[in-house]
């Protein structure tokens, strides 16, 4: 099937359960063609994964009520976090490489509890200094950023720093752009400079020695005696006047 479409001009496949659909350019335009198979490689869910509000979101997101939707997806993404190690990207561009190096290397025992991944050359730095990258993705203008940001949709991903070079045109802006809106939209901690990802590592690194301990993992602070944002969120009528203690 694969070699008949890419003679055909495959142009994209979207997996559906045990159907392939692929949309292919002949000579009289293009046509979906679906073939079913036998069994589809997918990747392996984690802890709840596929639970966030994010994966609940039909097509119609009414746009005044994003903002709250948003901050339970904030919620749902700590809680995400319990239970397993948290997975960071850590992306450069060129002019930027230094830099990363530079920030992984003092901040390198911190890195050394997290699971990394990154593109490739970035994880190769990361390999020479003595960290175990889990795994690498293509470079920016190959693909990378899109592969990162499918991360960030599967619920695999909890942190991207990414250091960007502000001073240089890129050709694959639009892949940044989209990059940087996933994080947005799933609420997953990205940082595109220096002191800004040192700040969220040093908050990620003690949330991560305080779960050890029995506390609590996550960034999102909640009220005193409020259990989850969605009280807030679902029922502002509802919630405590007095908000200003909250719970770390």
């Amino acid at each position: 099937l694969g070699n008949k479409l890419e003679a055909q001009g495959c142009l994209c496949g979207v997996v559906d359960r045990s159907i392939v659909r692929l949309s292919v350019m002949g000579g009289c335009g293009s046509k979906i063609v679906e073939k079913e198979i036998a069994s589809v490689p997918v990747v392996k869910p984690g802890l709840k994964r596929g639970t966030t509000v994010m994966h609940t979101l039909g097509d119609s997101v009414q746009v005044a009520d994003l903002g709250n939707k948003l901050v339970n997806q904030a919620e749902d993404m700590d809680r995400e976090m319990d239970g397993s190690v948290p997975l960071l990207a850590l992306v450069a561009h060129d002019n930027m490489k230094g830099m990363m190096k530079q920030f992984a290397l003092v901040h390198k025992e911190l890195l050394k509890d997290f699971r990394l991944t990154g593109t490739g050359t970035t994880c190769k730095m990361l390999s020479s200094i003595g960290l175990q990258p889990v795994g690498q993705t293509k470079s920016g203008p190959l693909g990378g950023d899109q592969e990162i940001g499918a991360m960030i949709c599967r619920e695999e991903l909890q942190g991207i720093f990414f250091f960007r070079d502000p001073l240089s045109a890129h050709a694959h802006i639009a892949d940044i752009e989209a990059l940087m809106r996933l994080a947005d939209c799933y609420q997953v901690y990205h940082c595109t400079n220096y002191r800004s990802a040192a700040a969220v590592l040093t908050v990620m690194h003690d949330r991560l020695k305080t779960a050890a301990r029995g506390g609590v993992r996550g960034s999102v602070a909640l009220p005193e005696g409020v259990t989850s944002l969605k009280e807030f969120t679902e029922d502002p009528q509802a919630a405590p006047a007095e908000v200003a203690a909250v719970k770390i």
